[in-house]
């Protein structure tokens, strides 16, 4: 990284541009660099290599606060070209069509993200209630000693795992037939833990978060104890923004 390299965070319409008070990484003010009515959220950057997790978090506050009032097409953490005319040449001027477009079909809308958790416990509990053919396989195995089980452990392990599949995908299903006729748009996302039941992302259109956030309430109630409802946004549609720019050093988050 050259002395002087700018730092970008996201692509927004020059006109919904407006002074961000968020610092930057390395704590630079923000900035907008604009070209052909569209304007990309920059600050300067000088040394080494940006890995510290208060980067990540001041990347992402500023693309944050940017999406209260705007659409705003987020880049990837770590993207760094060498000047302000880099900006123009290499990520507005060659994409300013497909930038466009999407703020256009993006406009009015944020992401809101719903993830589910298991408690292991009350998930196993469940399984062994509910699966006879499981909990049969588990109380024969008690009867066995330590070493005799090993085979009968590992298929035991097997079913468990399937039935838990089986359920994430009930549950996920039901989250969506929840949420989803109230956004523009839905995906489910990776899962990170191995006792996360879902994790969906929703385009939701700005005047119909309240809505949506009643439907997230009910949907918890619903599952009662056995998944745990995490809810955030509204944010920039980090999901919903998915496309390959020319030009290095360029890419979507």
């Amino acid at each position: 990284m050259s002395e002087g390299s700018v730092y970008v965070y996201g692509v927004l319409k020059a006109q919904a541009a407006k002074s961000v008070s968020s610092s930057g990484v390395a704590s630079a003010p923000v900035r907008d660099v604009q070209h052909d009515g569209l304007a990309a959220l920059v600050s300067t950057v000088e040394g080494g290599a940006l890995a510290a997790a208060r980067e990540v978090r001041a990347h992402w506050k500023v693309l944050e606060e940017t999406s209260a009032s705007a659409t705003v097409l987020p880049v990837r953490f770590g993207t760094v070209l060498e000047s302000e005319d880099a900006v123009r040449s290499t990520l507005l001027e060659p994409n300013a069509e497909r930038l466009s477009s999407l703020l256009d079909e993006l406009d009015g809308r944020v992401q809101l993200t719903v993830k589910g958790g298991y408690d292991e416990e009350l998930l196993l509990r469940a399984v062994m209630r509910e699966a006879p053919a499981i909990a049969a396989m588990n109380d024969d195995l008690r009867r066995l000693p330590q070493d005799a089980g090993y085979y009968g452990r590992i298929r035991l392990g097997e079913a468990v795992a399937a039935e838990v599949d089986r359920r994430r995908e009930q549950d996920t299903g039901l989250a969506l037939d929840r949420l989803a006729p109230l956004a523009a748009g839905s995906r489910s996302e990776a899962l990170s833990a191995a006792d996360a039941a879902f994790n969906l992302a929703f385009l939701v259109e700005r005047d119909r978060i309240d809505g949506f956030s009643k439907a997230v309430a009910e949907l918890a109630r619903e599952f009662g104890e056995r998944v745990t409802i995490r809810y955030v946004g509204p944010l920039p549609p980090y999901s919903f923004a998915e496309m390959e720019l020319t030009g290095p050093g360029a890419k979507w988050d």
